[in-house]
């Protein structure tokens, strides 16, 4: 009786493990559907960022020749450099839904290479080339990490 009771078991055992089944793809619970109230990229490029404030000192000002658009900020992104004759610059940002912030630093230039040097940032930097009235900016990676992205910044008079 006993070699019977494992006769058993041993079938029962070996037809549980030769059952295959196709490997079926989790269903995703994460994802959260388009919000239709949400503009279209269309919709935010029309829409015009807020002006810029007025520089209060001596420089140089690019602006962005591309800005980019995040449904976040409800607009184009502008932004601009201010290269302030003091060595000290500002990259400004402003958006509909966020009308101005703005990230300080210094900066180093030399034979139209300038360097740029973040305040209280560690990682980030950006190389900037001057040609006639362009700058060429060129983040780190930790800076493109961060969302910035590479540009052409033009002079304005």
């Amino acid at each position: 009786m006993r070699t019977a009771s494992v006769i058993w078991i041993a079938i029962a055992f070996a037809s549980a493990c030769s059952e295959v089944r196709s490997p079926v793809a989790p269903t995703r619970t994460d994802v959260t559907p388009p919000r239709a109230d949400t503009p279209s990229e269309a919709a935010l490029a029309s829409v015009s960022p807020p002006p810029f404030p007025s520089v209060s000192r001596p420089a140089r000002v690019y602006v962005a020749e591309k800005s980019p658009v995040y449904s976040m900020h409800g607009s184009p992104l502008a932004s601009r450099y201010v290269l302030f004759d003091d060595g000290a610059f500002a990259l400004q940002y402003a958006s509909a839904n966020y009308p101005f912030f703005q990230y300080l630093g210094t900066y180093k230039e030399t034979d139209g290479v300038i360097v740029f040097s973040w305040e209280g940032c560690c990682g980030w930097g950006a190389t900037g080339s001057l040609e006639g009235d362009s700058l060429t900016v060129e983040y780190t990676i930790n800076m493109q990490m961060s969302d910035f992205l590479n540009g052409v910044y033009i002079r304005t008079k």
